[in-house]
């Protein structure tokens, strides 16, 4: 007879352990936010959707998902206009330029967002707070800490769409580079403007650290003040992470179908 090959398991019971792992937080949050009370067993007892439809009605947080919409948004933009700038010119004109910019990407993942804080804070506010606004101050760090997703979406998006051939045809018939970028390139490249957009506004709205440290007391936006909901009211502050994990997600699918546009078929 012949010895049946079974699967080799202990990748599978690690990946579902991992996963368990993974999802069991957020699960919790949800139950918590969802129901009633959690504090006298292991289960939460009473479903209610109370703490979800109180947040439309309390004034505190919806002040603070609108001032992290417009900042995130402005961040957003300044760094969409510059990363796509930085990648459009480094590809165009200057593609040594491109190593240099893929090196400085790497800076916002090797410096804490604590210590980008920490020396805004010194800088920013010790020395030159008299004369600058600290929400302008806010959204230029931010926007340099989103450079690199920008630039890498974008730079993706170049060499699936492999632009070099043409560039090179384009300039071989004696056509501008500002007609090849105006008629070829940012057509072609809006799904991929539009997913780099959207993720660094959600990555910017997500941030927490230097908004705390930087912003406390003078614009409140909604990760600090989860935060400091915990302590008041737990069951508010996870409805508000329910609330922003379905949008989180939400926009990730949208970033998933722009990010999985195909030139080949679309051509």
């Amino acid at each position: 007879m012949r010895s049946v090959n079974r699967p080799w398991r202990p990748p599978a019971f690690a990946f579902w352990a991992a996963a368990l792992l993974v999802l069991l937080p957020p699960l919790a949050v949800l139950a918590y936010g969802l129901s009633e009370r959690w504090d006298q067993g292991l289960l939460p007892q009473g479903a209610t959707l109370h703490w979800l439809a109180g947040l439309a009605a309390d004034e505190r947080v919806t002040t603070a998902a609108w001032n992290s919409v417009w900042v995130s948004g402005a961040a957003a933009v300044l760094a969409l206009l510059l990363g796509g700038a930085a990648s459009l010119a480094a590809h165009l004109a200057a593609p040594r330029l491109k190593a240099l910019l893929d090196a400085l990407a790497l800076l916002p993942y090797a410096i804490p967002p604590v210590v980008v804080a920490i020396g805004a804070l010194d800088l920013f506010v010790g020395r030159w707070g008299d004369v600058l606004d600290l929400r302008a101050v806010y959204v230029g760090l931010l926007a340099a800490l989103l450079f690199p997703l920008v630039h890498q979406t974008l730079s993706a998006a170049l060499q699936q769409l492999d632009a070099q051939p043409l560039i090179d045809a384009s300039r071989t018939l004696g056509a501008s580079d500002g007609l090849l970028l105006r008629r070829v390139l940012l057509p072609l490249l809006l799904p991929a403007f539009a997913a780099a957009g959207l993720l660094a506004w959600t990555t910017a709205a997500m941030e927490f650290a230097i908004a705390n440290l930087l912003l406390a007391g003078s614009l409140e936006l909604l990760q600090p003040l989860v935060n400091g909901l915990r302590g008041a009211n737990g069951h508010l502050a996870a409805a508000l992470i329910v609330v922003s994990l379905v949008i989180v997600t939400g926009l990730g699918l949208v970033i998933q179908m722009l990010t999985s546009w195909r030139t080949p078929a679309r051509s």
